[in-house]
């Protein structure tokens, strides 16, 4: 039978899918104007899509939505910094936790667009990353609606309301703050195993339920045994007139220790009041979901030198919230990264390499380096062919790219002259991510840095296909240290 259109969701979709686009080009400039619009736009778009039926249509719209309206968030807290609001990272961690809690039973969670959009943000860290996101969501495209499924409400028109319930309010308890000793927590919290920290919540709770005199926080996990590591808190009903804020310290600790290739520890904290017989509805809102990383890098060194060891987990987190980037290539450009961290980290403290140094030298001596670690070995591979070129090393499959630059220093995002050569190959040996390492040893008369700041993450567009590229700049050319005085 034909399909009849639906021309009522048609327009009222349309225009608001429309209204949102157009609001969304200048939603992060300083002019509140479209940030606002772009606000009552995705307001518009839930009621559209909680009228549609199941469908790949709808499920495009609902991935859509999911989108816009962590960016709504994400938005808000480029407003929040530039107004200098207090407390403006909460609208950050609020969008990170969104972005994590997004039900992934739900067909629509499968759009790969929005799995992208899902992984940027769990894995944001800088304010100026957002045009990168907005520019994205602009490109997004989604077919007309004009055949789209309504939901079936045939049974809600027989529902009889209870005209002598009394009214209930809806209660909202919102997570304001973590702080680790004293410092706000980030997506991302290394905690040394078997060391004591000072853990500090604050909440707000608007509309306490009548009868409830006890708030209970509790931190849920997937194994029973870590629920002890993380404290409890419990809060009894003050005197006056809500909204209550409340603030609690106790201590928490990782007790055991867990290997560099396993995911962090995760809790997240339930709410819980004694009685809630005179509240419709407990909203629990921001953020309120802790990743506590536990490798033990003292026990479990990756390079040797525990600063660039912390970075290189940081590295890794960022990688694992890459969308579809398999688990297996992540472990094996960490055991790379473990490799160059420890070459860039010799070459600062060393002097491995001098001004001038040729390619094929710089190479040969890394090539001998990464061979030398038992963790790399003889799966370290030397010149394979991959995309119709010859590649440097490769490392189960992984390409490593080896450069030289000898004229000026450099950084390493001043080398994307280089991504679209590693992206090749690494396309050509089946794979979406690529580590290209370069040595920058011209001639210095000053210190550069800090090896952790040469080793960063960048997302590749390359045709249809996003490739990350790992680049790892190890330094030459430095004079004895004593030489910076004269």
């Amino acid at each position: 039978m034909r399909k009849e259109p639906n021309f009522e969701i048609f327009h009222q979709a349309f225009s608001w899918r429309a209204e949102a686009a157009s609001a969304l080009t200048g939603s992060l400039e300083p002019t509140p104007h479209d940030f606002e619009h772009l606000k009552i736009a995705c307001l518009k778009l839930e009621e559209i899509i909680s009228q549609l039926g199941q469908g790949d249509v709808e499920d495009q719209y609902r991935a859509y939505h999911t989108a816009i309206s962590i960016f709504v968030i994400l938005a808000e807290w480029k407003h929040a910094i530039r107004n200098a609001e207090p407390d403006s990272q909460r609208f950050l961690n609020s969008a990170k936790l969104r972005a994590s809690e997004v039900d992934k039973s739900f067909k629509f969670t499968t759009d790969e667009r929005l799995k992208m959009f899902l992984g940027q943000v769990e894995s944001l860290q800088n304010m100026h990353e957002l045009t990168v996101i907005q520019n994205q969501l602009k490109q997004w495209s989604l077919p007309l609606p004009l055949f789209a499924n309504p939901q079936d409400r045939s049974f809600e028109d027989f529902r009889v309301p209870n005209l002598e319930e009394p009214e209930k309010f809806e209660t909202t308890v919102a997570f304001l703050k973590f702080d680790i000793d004293g410092e706000p927590a980030k997506h991302w919290n290394y905690l040394k195993p078997g060391t004591y920290y000072d853990l500090t919540i604050e909440v707000r709770v608007a509309n306490w339920p009548t009868h409830a005199h006890v708030l209970s926080l509790t931190p849920i996990t997937v194994d029973s045994r870590e629920q002890d590591w993380l404290p409890s808190f419990r809060f009894e009903k003050p005197e006056g007139n809500d909204p209550f804020i409340f603030t609690g310290t106790s201590r928490a600790i990782l007790e055991v220790a867990h290997s560099f290739g396993s995911r962090p520890y995760e809790f997240l904290y339930a709410v819980e009041f004694d009685d809630t017989s005179n509240c419709r509805d407990v909203a629990v809102v921001g953020h309120r979901r802790l990743l506590l990383e536990g490798s033990d890098v003292a026990s479990n060194p990756l390079t040797g030198f525990s600063s660039v060891d912390r970075h290189l987990l940081s590295i890794r987190n960022k990688l694992r919230n890459f969308p579809g980037l398999h688990p297996d290539d992540v472990a094996n450009t960490m055991l790379i990264l473990g490799g160059l961290g420890n070459i860039a980290a010799q070459a600062l403290k060393q002097g491995l390499f001098e001004t001038g140094t040729s390619e094929r030298q710089f190479q040969n001596k890394v090539s001998e380096m990464l061979q030398n670690r038992n963790d790399i070995g003889k799966h370290l591979q030397g010149h394979p062919e991959a995309a119709g070129g010859i590649t440097d090393l490769t490392f189960r499959d992984i390409p490593i790219e080896l450069k030289v630059e000898n004229s000026k220093v450099l950084f390493p995002k001043d080398f994307s002259k280089f991504f679209n050569q590693t992206a090749a190959y690494a396309i050509g040996l089946g794979k979406r991510i690529g580590v290209l390492s370069i040595l920058e040893s011209s001639r210095k008369s000053a210190p550069v840095g800090v090896v952790e700041n040469d080793i960063e993450i960048f997302p590749h567009q390359t045709g249809q296909s996003t490739i990350v590229i790992v680049v790892v700049v190890i330094r030459g050319g430095f004079p004895k240290p004593s030489s910076y005085s004269k």
